[in-house]
């Protein structure tokens, strides 16, 4: 089989033309490379094909690609498919980026040996299948590249699959002006928000939607969370406020403490 290329990204991916006229992302050491437009890319150069879901695709792979390494996204990217079809647990597109962003990090600080505290509490009981997930997605890791997460990182993996966890589409242009002034909190007030973008949009989006709060808060955790975390509760305040005004929707407990322990990691 042969792709041919509508568009290259970088030299290690290019989006292709299928044979049912649709378009698909390519993955591959070099497979771009001194290629151009409507060339072919041989099936045996792919590592990862990655069906474009959404209009932010190809976007928020670009993005990705600036700053984790090509092994490291495609071995995200195929565990993320692997447990979806392997658990049937459907999550949002954007966790493709969110995950792997979040896990490249951890990563970084396992190598530099910092350690990384974490506050978020054992949900394992109560979201058994997404804490199954984190061990495939730790174990396959640890067998693709040889990276072994700390148990800490159970945790954080399951939650990226709580929180994203879905039956139905998001509808992307739904109060798109406030959603944009909300993102540009953390804008302002992060060096590095990238990364965040992503997920922030889809969480707006989702509250807008109205789905359930999903994440139980237990008791001294919000103090522990504001006394560690100061800087980052307080652009979560602000985020809280714009929606209670632009959006007149409440960020419960249980976001306020999700977005905290995100944010806290940019800054």
């Amino acid at each position: 089989m042969k792709y041919r290329i509508a568009q290259i990204l970088n030299n290690n991916v290019a989006i292709v033309h299928t044979r049912d006229n649709k378009q698909n992302i390519v993955m591959g050491r070099g497979v771009a490379f001194h290629k151009q437009k409507g060339d072919l890319i041989q099936e045996e150069n792919v590592d990862k094909v990655f069906e474009i879901k959404d209009k932010n695709t190809v976007n928020d792979l670009t993005t990705l690609l600036a700053n984790v390494p090509l092994d490291f996204v495609t071995t995200s990217y195929d565990l993320i498919d692997q447990v979806q079809a392997k658990y049937k647990f459907a999550v949002e597109p954007y966790i493709y980026v969110t995950l792997t962003t979040h896990l490249f990090g951890a990563y970084q600080r396992l190598i530099k040996n910092e350690e990384d505290v974490n506050y978020l509490p054992d949900l394992s009981d109560t979201y058994p299948i997404p804490y199954q997930i984190a061990d495939d997605v730790i174990t396959g890791f640890r067998n693709s590249l040889d990276i072994s997460f700390p148990e800490s990182e159970h945790k954080s993996i399951a939650l990226h699959f709580i929180n994203a966890h879905t039956s139905e589409s998001i509808n992307e242009d739904k109060n798109q002006t406030e959603n944009d002034e909300i993102i540009k909190v953390v804008q302002d007030e992060l060096n590095d928000y990238d990364r965040l973008l992503v997920h922030l949009k889809y969480f707006i989006n989702r509250l807008n939607n109205n789905e359930p709060d999903s994440l139980p808060i237990l008791e001294g955790m919000i103090s522990e969370i504001e006394n560690n975390y100061s800087q980052a509760w307080q652009i979560v305040q602000q985020i809280k406020e714009l929606m209670q005004e632009k959006l007149q929707i409440k960020l419960s407990l249980s976001e306020q403490t999700y977005l905290t322990i995100h944010i806290q990691r940019l800054i």
